[in-house]
């Protein structure tokens, strides 16, 4: 019997908070008959400015169909989100760009600012890492703490690696990157890393809808290893035993919202959280029930 069986504990709400939206606040964001988004209602008005990119009518919007290729697509609203982002509707602008597609084993049918995503509602992909280590008393999982000038989330408890996917590069590729950017940790010791398939988000989040896929990967590090940030977005490491990042994600608000999903799997899958807990098949079925594939 583990510490999550404590009736104080409630893993639950993670997978509550990440699934929980009302889409009749939103509108559908199309492309012909696929739906690639979610817009707050709202929002409609600013689309119906752009009348050559964007039609609106009835609640739903659709990316005007003159625009036929992935690259009119992605020039044509990018265009149109250089605009928001001067006006202030587009936060924490990147310069990186994200592919939208249905599935992501699908061709891009356009690519968009990073920093947009959640004003579209599209589906975005990244990486994220648990690096632990095995010691004689038990596993043990690096944290990282975010810097306190990061966009969203400053400050928070975070992965020891994780990122966004940006369009044209594999996950491979960017899990690979973000191990030497985020935690100095080589490119030989990161090929060990290991892929173990995804968690998913689909929610309102502060009036937009946030949709993630989140490719997940177990790194066990050698008890000697000291992390060292690169990019300056992490302030600090902290080597935890299991227990205590138990305690974090269970009872505590202080890690980053998408990584306790990632945590979660993590403890399922070695057996730190078993079929013994009350709502054990409703946080595993909720770890993946997202819009996103």
């Amino acid at each position: 019997m583990n510490d999550f069986h404590h009736p104080e504990y409630n893993l639950k709400r993670w997978v509550q908070r990440c699934n929980t939206r009302d889409l009749t606040r939103f509108a559908p964001l199309h492309i012909g008959d696929t739906v690639i988004g979610w817009v707050p209602k709202d929002h409609l008005s600013r689309f119906r400015e752009h009348h050559t990119v964007f039609g609106v009518m009835d609640a739903e919007v659709w990316v005007q169909g003159h625009l036929n290729t992935p690259a009119a697509r992605t020039s044509a609203v990018g265009e149109v989100l250089v605009e928001w982002e001067k006006r202030g509707w587009v936060s924490g602008w990147r310069d990186e760009l994200y592919r939208v597609s249905t599935r992501f084993d699908d061709e891009p049918l356009l690519l968009v600012e990073r920093a947009a995503a959640q004003l579209l509602g599209i589906c975005s992909y990244g990486v994220h890492l648990n690096g632990f280590v095995q010691k004689p008393e038990g596993l043990w999982m690096w944290i990282a703490r975010r810097a306190k000038d990061r966009p969203h989330y400053p400050g928070y408890l975070d992965h020891l690696v994780a990122g966004g996917l940006t369009a044209g590069q594999s996950a491979w590729e960017v899990v690979i990157r973000e191990c030497w950017e985020e935690a100095g940790i080589p490119e030989s010791l990161a090929q060990r890393c290991r892929p173990n398939g995804f968690v998913t988000v689909f929610m309102d989040h502060y009036g937009l809808i946030k949709r993630d896929l989140l490719f997940t990967y177990d790194l066990e590090l050698p008890e000697d290893f000291e992390p060292e940030n690169m990019d300056g977005e992490v302030e600090d490491f902290e080597l935890l035993p299991i227990k205590d990042v138990v305690h974090l994600v269970a009872e505590t608000d202080e890690i980053k919202l998408n990584c306790n999903l990632v945590i979660i799997d993590f403890f399922v899958r070695y057996g730190i959280l078993t079929p013994e807990h009350p709502h054990y098949s409703k946080i595993v079925l909720g770890l993946r029930a997202g819009g996103c594939a």
